[in-house]
């Protein structure tokens, strides 16, 4: 990973070297410092455990990021610890929260062109979204960049010095070899993750250019992530030509999603509607804005659910309450599938699919063929709930490694490792007040050092009192630390219960996680259709609120409009 700002684990930190080390302490404000051996080595370095945050500051800059992890234990390694690449971090590749706006998708997207024709491809990595198009001219295609604005772009080599790509709302172009667009490569690498034999089935047929750029796209994002996109389950063909075009110009004045004076969301039509509860709803009541529909029964099927809930404001309060404890099921699950989820990632799934029975008992109240549709799509995935609530604790640790995240009696095991470690530290506790009485010595202190481990304290004055089973261990400017035969023994029976304990919960935990992975799909489906619902109650909210009225959308290409408002300059004044 030429290219990339290598983050080398060496223990608690990640260090970086060389130039890269020159960046980071430029873009990060962080101490440059260096080694010296035969010549000055540069280097900086920052917490593991605050390496996210320093990590988007770098992606944000447009930079990426190789994430290189100890791949064995340094306290079991003999010799050079093994380390390799996990993950390559780029502006379009990210899945951690400090690098993802949770209402606006995260795209990656390839562009490739031939003399005839353009191809175009777009994922979200964070949600699984994956889809193709296919343009008749360089211009088009630019044009559904701009529309998109994916945070990085991928082009054939050599085409990132073309003119036409200059100014595109992009963070990042990066240009790929001819043989990641080689149609026969990529079609071969999309049927593999797909389990095909041919995309005919996905309606990809004919649709070379496009096939080109997906299965390039396909191809960096697995170099990049090391890890088979599992939650990527399809690739959706799609056409510019079923949705009203709208320009890039068009779009700017009218302030669709993208205010003129900074480019932020203040002072939108978006800022206007979106009333949305769940960060699903908020992405795809902005998709819908950009893709404004053409087919008048489609847009009817979204008035009548309005006007229905329109008329129902009980019941929306109720589905609204009901959908604000509900997280951000679609990235959840990406992460799950993905193998990236954390314990607290898993407690947020459980409580939000605890949400589920409820939207759908309340869907069931209404009638329109829109919102029968929906729950009939959304699934309860009660056995994902269920085993995560018994298997997972109430309040768990946000790190597998802390501890603490399976719960009593999931497994018997792990359960007796920890009445083991639980009965040494009531041991411990009690063992300083005994102390004091023994030797008379009031100030004693039992204390434990993640380095020296458990320890008795004795100020230097009372040195004289200590017993003689005491065991000096460390010296302190003005104490002395020691241990005794027996602390020794408790202290390895605590400190081997706990090793084993974490190292149980680590296997166990990736056991849940591979038994989530089984529904990720219903999850998925359940997200998609909650994402509908939540727009369609944002959009009555909002013409409750602002009084709008239904408008008759014909097949004419008249337009008559009595009494209209511009909702952006009305919501300004």
């Amino acid at each position: 990973n030429p290219d990339s700002i290598l983050f080398f684990r060496m223990g608690d930190f990640y260090e970086m070297f060389f130039e890269d080390a020159k960046v980071a302490t430029r873009l990060l404000g962080i101490a440059l410092t260096s080694r010296d051996r035969e010549r000055e080595v540069p280097m900086c370095g920052v917490p593991y455990h605050a390496a996210a945050g320093y990590i988007a500051k770098l992606v944000r800059e447009g930079h990426k990021v190789a994430v290189c992890e100890q791949m064995t234990d340094p306290s079991e390694a003999k010799g050079i610890v093994e380390r390799a690449v996990t993950k390559v971090i780029t502006p379009g590749i990210a899945l951690e929260d400090e690098l993802l706006d949770p209402k606006a998708n995260n795209f990656i997207a390839a562009l490739c062109a031939s003399k005839t024709s353009c191809g175009f491809s777009y994922m979200d990595v964070s949600t699984g979204e994956f889809a193709l198009t296919g343009l008749n001219d360089l211009q088009s295609a630019l044009e559904e960049v701009r529309r998109l604005r994916p945070l990085e772009l991928l082009v054939e080599s050599g085409q990132e010095e073309d003119e036409s790509l200059s100014g595109l709302p992009v963070r990042k172009i990066t240009p790929l070899g001819k043989y990641d667009f080689d149609l026969l490569e990529a079609g071969a690498r999309l049927n593999k993750h797909f389990g095909t034999k041919t995309l005919d089935g996905f309606g990809c047929a004919g649709l070379d250019e496009p096939v080109r750029a997906a299965g390039a796209l396909r191809g960096s994002i697995r170099d990049n992530q090391k890890t088979d996109l599992l939650h990527v389950r399809k690739l959706q063909p799609y056409f510019t030509g079923d949705y009203l075009i709208l320009d890039s110009s068009t779009r700017r004045n009218l302030e669709i999603a993208h205010n003129l004076r900074d480019g932020g969301k203040d002072g939108t039509l978006l800022s206007v509607l979106d009333r949305t509860k769940t960060s699903m709803g908020a992405r795809a009541l902005r998709s819908w804005l950009l893709h404004p529909l053409k087919d008048v029964s489609a847009i009817s099927g979204r008035q009548d659910v309005v006007e229905e809930l329109l008329e129902a404001r009980e019941l929306c309060s109720s589905l609204e309450e009901a959908l604000s404890h509900v997280y951000d099921l679609e990235r959840l699950i990406a992460r799950v599938s993905l193998g990236a989820a954390n314990p607290r990632d898993l407690s947020a799934l459980k409580s939000s699919l605890e949400k589920v029975p409820i939207i759908k008992d309340y869907l069931k109240l209404l009638s329109s063929r829109m919102i029968r549709a929906l729950e009939e799509e959304i699934d309860e995935v009660s056995e994902a709930a269920e085993l995560i609530g018994r298997a997972i604790a109430d309040t768990p640790p946000i790190s597998i490694k802390d501890g603490g995240v399976i719960r009593a009696g999931y497994s018997s095991e792990l359960d007796e490792l920890r009445s083991i470690g639980s009965g040494g530290k009531d041991w411990i506790a009690a063992l300083e007040s005994s102390e004091r009485a023994r030797t008379g010595i009031n100030t004693l202190k039992v204390g434990y050092n993640r380095v020296f481990g458990y320890y008795i304290e004795i100020t230097k004055s009372n040195i004289a009192n200590a017993p003689a089973d005491y065991i000096r261990k460390q010296t302190l400017v003005n104490a002395e630390r020691f241990i005794t035969p027996q602390l020794k023994e408790w202290e390895e029976k605590i400190l081997g219960a706990e090793e084993k304990a974490l190292k149980i919960e680590a296997m166990l935990f990736g056991g849940i996680i591979d038994a989530l992975k089984a529904h990720s799909h219903r999850v998925q489906r359940t997200a998609a259709s909650i994402a509908v619902l939540d727009c369609l109650l944002s959009l009555s909210s909002a013409a409750r609120e602002l009084n709008y009225t239904r408008p008759s959308v014909t097949e004419g290409d008249g337009l008559e409009i009595e009494g209209g408002r511009h909702p952006v300059v009305e919501a300004g004044s």
